[in-house]
């Protein structure tokens, strides 16, 4: 085994050149293809994850963005088969010249974890600090970075939606990553009293028993606006996300076909430099099967040289994606990309980066390994 793993080494060191040159292809390919691959990974997550129909939207109808009456809240809470409930108002702005818009969404505090997807397991701790805080604010991981705040630190908003009035907030929690990630939560009572507007809502959410309860509850709310001024309309989550997904889902395609084309041309750049290495290499082949080496031996050298080459080309590319994504973050390049600010490279990529490259690596090798198998000895050393 240990001949074995020498005889690869040895033959990496020999074409020090041809090898070199394909590693740094695949991780200029690999690091683009874990960029690619982090926008599919988050639109997908943001389309799929938590989608069900016991949770129900309500909006109004005809408006965009939603706006109705605060007044509608209690009668649609106290509809029969509304287990809980909770309200949006959505409030956005910059924090400094250099950063994007965020959105922030005021809600209540007190069922926060069982209304919000994916908050179900948040730490208790952070809620009861949010209590005591009343400018306290729940942000996502991407926020956070974009505007450099840690937990404990304040950030003032100069809101976009609400001209004139700018909130102060303090980060008293970062949410899990997923799809919060470009949102934080702040208090409603907070977003009242500092904003004045008691009057209106964005959204409501319910939670019902059940998809049959589900069904009767929007249809009875849609009833009970239907000739009012305003109007509103009730659709499940999984609805929303349907609605929502048929929106991206294109874009979403295209850039998985991209990513796709990407793995195509790293098979293909390291195949081209396996086939023209197995050529050279004929009379060494030769040599070997003299030794005693069987032909699937010698078709293991090939395809297990090919991986280690793409396995360690993969780790780099990812780890030069995150790296990249992490300094963009930090802001050392000289600035903030906003694409790599919005969709950071995570460092499980790392990994993916090992198994893609080590994948590509045996793809790649596969036809050249079984061609080389079947070198004849005696015709080679006949040219010989």
């Amino acid at each position: 085994m240990f001949k074995f793993a020498a005889l690869i080494f040895k033959n990496l060191g020999r074409n020090k050149v041809r090898t070199t040159l394909t590693v740094l292809t695949i991780v200029a390919l690999v690091a683009i293809y874990s960029f690619v691959c982090t926008v599919t990974d988050v639109a997908k997550t943001m389309m799929t994850a938590h989608s069900g129909d016991t949770r129900l939207l309500v909006q109004e109808k005809w408006s965009l963005p939603s706006l109705f009456p605060v007044r509608h809240v209690p009668k649609i809470a106290a509809v029969d088969g509304v287990v809980d409930w909770t309200a949006w108002n959505a409030y956005a702005g910059v924090v400094g010249e250099d950063t994007p818009i965020i959105a922030g969404l005021a809600t209540r505090l007190d069922n926060f974890r069982a209304m919000h997807s994916g908050l179900e397991d948040l730490d208790p701790a952070i809620l009861e600090a949010w209590e005591k805080e009343r400018t306290g604010a729940l942000v996502g991981q991407q926020i956070a970075q974009q505007i450099g705040r840690k937990v404990g630190q304040t950030f003032t908003v100069t809101s976009a939606t609400h001209p004139g009035k700018n909130l102060e907030f303090k980060i008293i929690g970062i949410l899990p990553s997923g799809i919060w990630q470009l949102t934080f939560f702040f208090r409603r009572d907070y977003y009242e009293e500092a904003t004045g507007d008691r009057e209106l809502v964005n959204a409501m959410w319910l939670k019902v028993r059940d998809a049959e309860t589900g069904k009767r509850v929007a249809a009875t709310v849609s009833e009970m606006f239907e000739h009012s001024p305003t109007q509103v309309k009730v659709e499940t989550e999984s609805a929303g996300i349907a609605r929502f997904s048929g929106h991206v889902q294109t874009i979403v395609n295209i850039i998985t076909f991209v990513a796709n084309v990407l793995l195509v041309n790293m098979i293909i750049a390291q195949a081209n430099s396996i086939s023209i290495t197995v050529r050279e290499r004929r009379k060494e082949m030769a040599i070997l099967k003299v030794l005693g080496f069987q032909p699937g031996m010698i078709l293991a050298l090939i395809v297990l040289e090919a991986m280690l080459v793409g396995s360690i080309s993969g780790v780099a590319g990812a780890a030069l994606a995150y790296a990249t994504s992490e300094l963009n973050a930090s802001g050392a390049l000289g600035g903030t990309v906003t694409i790599l600010a919005q969709f950071p490279v995570p460092a499980a990529f790392i990994v993916r980066g090992f198994f893609v490259g080590a994948a590509v690596g045996f793809a790649a090798s596969a036809i050249p390994a079984w061609n080389v198998r079947k070198v004849e000895v005696a015709e080679v050393f006949v040219r010989l």
